[in-house]
């Protein structure tokens, strides 16, 4: 239940070790108030400059069953456009899935059709969504409360409970609980249904840090994610690979633009 104290010592010292990428040397940030540290995370892992990349996903279902999946991201901050494509396994090759406005768009190659999702929608038949490709939006989507510290291993992670502003809105989890390491980087996020089921776990495995040509500064993107189903068990091991920052073509977020790679 959304309140129950989750198993979390074990996972959370696996995150410890594996963290520190970024976070071993620097020096801890300043506590900041809940809905301000939600502010602070969106803005460091937000790019000025439009961005490119390939993530790679791994899945492997409760039953042993694995398979690897690829997607391509292409994204304009400033605009909020978004279009991912997936280019792997065969059979998924060219769905994609465009953003316009606050719309989100799937794009079927085999029939040629384009339907409305929501941004809840699982996509690519895996219980990844929308905002797996997306940047953080967290302050614009959540209200947030502090639930103190968890000590593992000597190091304190700070944990918040998020709220959904609209429970009827888009955001795939209607609760959210994030625990924050001494640098305020997220190390792990657990969604929730509104009745506090357990939906989804993600273990933030480690950091890459990019200095945005345009605005000048070092945005922090994440490279490694463990996620886990938590109702279905299944894992997806999601790597954040061939990132690029460059201006990209303003046809690329158009419906004709992905009709015309399947061509």
């Amino acid at each position: 239940m959304m309140h129950a104290r989750p198993r979390m010592s074990a996972t959370l010292l696996g995150v410890a070790l594996l963290l520190p990428a970024v976070s071993a040397a620097a020096e801890a940030e300043a506590k900041l108030a809940p809905e301000a540290l939600l502010r602070h995370i969106d803005e460091k892992m937000s790019f000025a400059s439009d961005y490119k990349g390939v993530v790679r996903m791994f899945e492997t279902k409760k039953d042993g069953t694995k398979r690897a999946l690829e997607v391509n991201v292409y994204r304009r901050e400033k605009t909020r456009e978004l279009l991912f494509v997936s280019t792997q396994p065969a059979h998924l090759a060219g769905q994609g899935y465009l953003r316009i406005g606050r719309n989100l768009w799937e794009y079927d190659p085999g029939t040629g059709a384009w339907r409305r999702t929501t941004q809840r929608t699982n996509v690519l038949t895996t219980f990844a969504c929308e905002t797996d490709f997306d940047r953080s939006r967290l302050a614009e989507d959540y209200t947030a409360a502090d639930e103190g510290l968890e000590t593992v291993s000597g190091v304190a992670y700070r944990k918040l409970l998020l709220t959904a502003k609209d429970p009827n809105g888009t955001v795939p989890f209607a609760l959210l609980r994030l625990w924050v390491d001494p640098q305020n980087n997220i190390v792990k996020r657990v969604g929730y249904a509104p009745s506090g089921k357990s939906l989804r776990t993600d273990i933030v495995r480690s950091y890459q840090r990019f200095k945005d040509p345009v605005s000048q500064q070092q945005v922090l993107h994440y490279r490694e994610v463990l996620e886990t189903d938590d109702q279905q068990g299944s894992q997806m091991l999601v790597r954040y690979e061939e990132v690029e920052l460059a201006p990209l073509d303003a046809n690329i977020f158009t419906k004709a633009w992905l009709e015309s790679r399947m061509r």
